[in-house]
């Protein structure tokens, strides 16, 4: 019987299959507790697990990687939106062009190498993680408020542009290498649309299930996704994604900002070894 790209073995019995399942379901608490806290993309666990853990191959995982970012992103968001921490009015553009982005991504991945690729988010997460870390160890907010009693100064034409260009970009990569952007869009709402952290974090996680969503039907369509694995990954990763997205809007910012610090350090080392 197949299933994607993958033949399961329905007769399979005894510690092999037992062990398949621990894996993936290890492999969606992971995600989903990473997801939750930061609005990471299932890649850096996902990707390396299924190929290096489970033998699948590549491109099965990026597409299995894509589909569970849809439901984990989608939950989470709806933890962070309970809160009144997502916001899709400038937002929506760096949605829109992840969308389109995605679609690009999966047509180059079928004609272009990523290794180079792959290399260069490495090295921006890396960069990206001193920042992170050098706020949370001063206790500093990574965007400065306005005074109070004055209302954020919305961005400009130029600015949402830029930001809407930025998610098509975002939007290749998550084709491309099955990133679906989720600390990019982060980046892009904390430093472009000037987003406190957790309200970059809430809309960038639903800017991530868009993307993921039309990654993955691209990846579908080729049968490029591990059925059983995206479900058992998915509903472990869902469950544990609400309750750490829950108890992460809980806790000082300062350590929500040291732990993606050093989750973004992980990302970018992992993606410059590999």
């Amino acid at each position: 019987m197949k299933i994607g790209a993958r033949e399961l073995n329905v007769t399979c019995r005894g510690a092999l299959c037992e062990m398949d399942i621990v894996v993936y379901l290890i492999i969606g608490l992971i995600t989903g507790a990473l997801t939750g806290f930061s609005g990471a993309s299932a890649v850096v666990i996902v990707v390396p697990a299924l190929t290096l853990g489970m033998h699948i191959p590549f491109r099965t995982a990026v597409g299995t990687s894509l589909a569970v970012d849809v439901v984990t992103s989608v939950t989470v968001a709806w933890s962070y939106a309970r809160q009144r921490h997502v916001a899709f009015n400038q937002g929506a553009l760096l949605m829109g062009g992840a969308m389109a982005g995605a679609q690009t991504g999966v047509i180059l991945s079928h004609h272009i190498p990523t290794a180079w690729l792959t290399v260069a988010f490495g090295i921006f997460m890396v960069a990206m993680s001193w920042n992170f870390l050098s706020h949370a160890w001063r206790n500093i907010p990574l965007i400065t408020p306005p005074p109070a009693g004055q209302a954020p100064k919305p961005p400009n034409w130029k600015v949402v542009a830029a930001v809407s260009a930025w998610g098509f970009l975002i939007g290749n990569i998550s084709g491309l290498i099955g990133a679906s952007g989720g600390i990019l869009f982060l980046v892009a709402l904390l430093y472009g649309l000037r987003y406190p952290l957790r309200t970059a974090i809430g809309t960038g996680t639903a800017a991530m299930a868009l993307s993921a969503l039309s990654g993955a039907l691209g990846y579908g369509w080729h049968h490029e996704i591990d059925v059983i694995g995206f479900l058992l990954i998915g509903v472990i990763a869902v469950i544990t994604g609400y309750l750490v997205a829950h108890y992460a809007q809980g806790i000082r910012e300062r350590y929500q900002v040291g732990g993606t610090g050093l989750l973004l350090f992980a990302v970018g080392l992992w993606m410059l070894i590999h």
